[in-house]
């Protein structure tokens, strides 16, 4: 991957950090569900053809489902672990640069008015925040 990529890339991530732990929040909560009724109740010992002419299986289907669900998480959680553990190690000026630029979606320019700081510092940290989250990624 490209230097410019892997900068998109770990924008992105940062951009899509707070959609993301919702979406693995409500992940957690189905897979605990699907779980909790993990007793498969049609039983049906007669060959009974779906659309597609296989027998219709609800264990295969059910555990399916669970596998889809948990590779969904793994992959979220890929993406929003790292974050997690950049957030805590960071030190307040790139903080406060990663909520309001990255969390909260301002402009560029609403960033450097509200910490007060000339463009070229802006760009700067930003450019050393991305940086670190390319490190933190892994890639």
């Amino acid at each position: 991957m490209k230097q410019k990529d892997k900068f998109r890339y770990a924008e992105k991530c940062l951009y899509n950090y707070k959609p993301n732990l919702a979406c693995l929040e409500v992940l957690r909560g189905d897979l605990q569900i699907k779980r909790s009724g993990s007793d498969v109740h049609a039983q049906n010992y007669q060959s009974t053809f779906g659309f597609s002419g296989e027998p219709s299986s609800p264990v295969y289907s059910h555990v399916v489902s669970i596998e889809t669900l948990e590779e969904r998480i793994k992959y979220l959680e890929r993406l929003t672990n790292p974050i997690s553990k950049l957030i805590n190690d960071l030190n307040d000026d790139f903080l406060q640069i990663l909520k309001l630029m990255y969390f909260e979606a301002n402009t560029q320019k609403k960033v450097m008015i509200e910490l007060n700081i000339p463009r070229s510092t802006f760009i700067r940290k930003r450019y050393k925040l991305v940086s670190l989250t390319i490190n933190y990624l892994g890639l």
